[in-house]
């Protein structure tokens, strides 16, 4: 600031007292703040989450929900409704797969120290994500649950708990995957257990029966795996240093 601007100021300064002044401040971290919440408000960082997904993900999604209603209304309609609904749990855990994967993809890609940069931290991104990618799954489940009902004499709720448990399931696994190893996990890495966890659980569907047990048997398991989610989820995001370890 130079003298002749001091000069000014002088000339024109504005005395008051100190009520005006704290009145002055107020309005003015007022206006701060709305700026502020403006800049980064939750729909901004939501639309931006969104916008900076890839592609070719979305694209995933909706070929999966595409592919799977045609194959039920079309192909196997007239099918057991225990393939059926193996094939829509197949359907659900590979959107999940390809969602975590897009969620993880800075451990696989080195991108996290360029992300560190940017104007909300990791742990808001992995929040946002994954409250993009739960409610795009939780999406596709009910509308998948919609068609599945249409052609099969099942309670829409218990094709809900159907998908909803094995879905739980496998994020449950595949998080903690990515909690032991996210500092040496690969993409590799990442598909070979994807796809064991897949086998897996087919596997144990298959083997145990669990489609023949009762509605307060998959109530449970929902409850039990949604805590047990909850609490990897948030275990997750506690984690203060997100980055690779050099």
């Amino acid at each position: 600031m130079d003298n002749e601007t001091v000069k000014k100021m002088k000339a024109y300064e504005i005395k008051m007292d100190d009520f005006k002044k704290q009145e002055l401040i107020h309005l003015g971290k007022q206006k701060m703040l709305k700026h502020q919440l403006y800049k980064h408000s939750l729909l901004d960082f939501f639309l931006s989450s969104i916008r900076f997904t890839r592609i070719h993900t979305w694209l995933i999604q909706f070929s999966i929900l595409v592919l799977t209603a045609f194959l039920i209304t079309r192909v196997i309609n007239d099918e057991l409704p225990i393939f059926i609904i193996q094939s829509l749990t197949i359907a659900v855990i590979f959107s999940a797969i390809f969602f975590i994967d897009e969620l993880f993809r800075s451990f696989t890609s080195g991108m996290w120290e360029l992300e560190q940069t940017l104007k909300y931290d990791l742990r808001q991104h992995t929040i946002i994500k994954l409250l993009i990618f739960g409610l795009t799954d939780l999406l596709l489940i009910i509308i998948l649950a919609f068609i599945c009902h249409g052609v099969m004499a099942i309670s829409f709720w218990k094709i809900i708990l159907y998908l909803l448990v094995p879905f739980n399931i496998t994020c449950i696994v595949l998080f903690s995957l990515f909690t032991m190893w996210r500092n040496t996990l690969s993409s590799v890495i990442f598909w070979m257990g994807s796809g064991i966890v897949l086998m897996c659980v087919m596997i144990l569907a298959n083997v145990f029966h669990i489609y023949e047990l009762t509605t307060m048997h998959w109530v449970a398991g929902y409850i039990l795996s949604i805590l047990f989610l909850g609490i990897i989820v948030m275990n997750m995001l506690k984690v203060k240093k997100w980055e690779a370890l050099c």
